[in-house]
């Protein structure tokens, strides 16, 4: 297993590199991909491009926006693996968002040891079906024509993703992914494509 030293956001961060045959670890980062930002978290207050949690929506409006964004886009290609950052259970998998393209692209939401995960923007269909268990590591989904991989967080037992309208609290619920991508960023094991 080799570690590659990066930067993060402005934070000097190790990724575990590792084949698809190395042993599995408890935690993985959750898209397989040779972009060369594939490790950019965006966060505020230096939002970068606009993917981070509690950015204005949509962008073509930032002036008079109407809602904010609940997750952090994660950059990668059209097509590349998506893979479970750890253990737990498929709980949902719906349209999500249209691409330019006009692709359709999903939610998919694991639901993991205390919390939900979106891995949004994905393609149908899934490589799990609702109710399937999935390990750490595991490829569950792949990157649609958004070219990105939309992640949110929740609280247990969520079962859809949330709208945050402009001017309004943080919904219940809504859990930042910042604090757990930056972790994943540094503990979690990179698999390479």
């Amino acid at each position: 297993m080799q570690t590659r030293r990066t930067m993060l956001a402005g934070f000097a961060v190790s990724a575990l590199a590792v084949s698809a045959r190395a042993e599995t670890p408890a935690l993985y980062w959750p898209v397989i991909t040779n972009h060369p930002d594939w490790n950019v978290i965006s966060a505020q207050p230096s939002c970068v491009r606009l993917r981070c949690f509690g950015a204005s929506r949509p962008v073509s409006r930032l002036e008079n926006p109407s809602r904010h964004h609940v997750g952090v886009d994660l950059f990668a290609h059209a097509g590349d693996a998506v893979i479970a950052i750890e253990d737990g259970v498929a709980a949902g998998f719906y349209p999500f968002l249209r691409a330019r393209t006009g692709e359709m692209s999903y939610a998919l939401l694991i639901a993991h040891a205390g919390y939900v995960a979106n891995y949004g923007e994905v393609r149908a269909p899934a490589r799990v079906s609702v109710g399937d268990a999935v390990t750490a590591g595991q490829r569950i989904a792949i990157v649609s024509d958004t070219a990105q991989l939309h992640f949110e967080t929740y609280a247990p037992g969520v079962a859809r993703n949330r709208s945050w309208p402009h001017g309004a609290p943080q919904p219940a619920g809504v859990i930042d992914p910042t604090p757990r991508l930056r972790d994943l960023a540094q503990r979690g094991a990179r698999v390479l494509p």
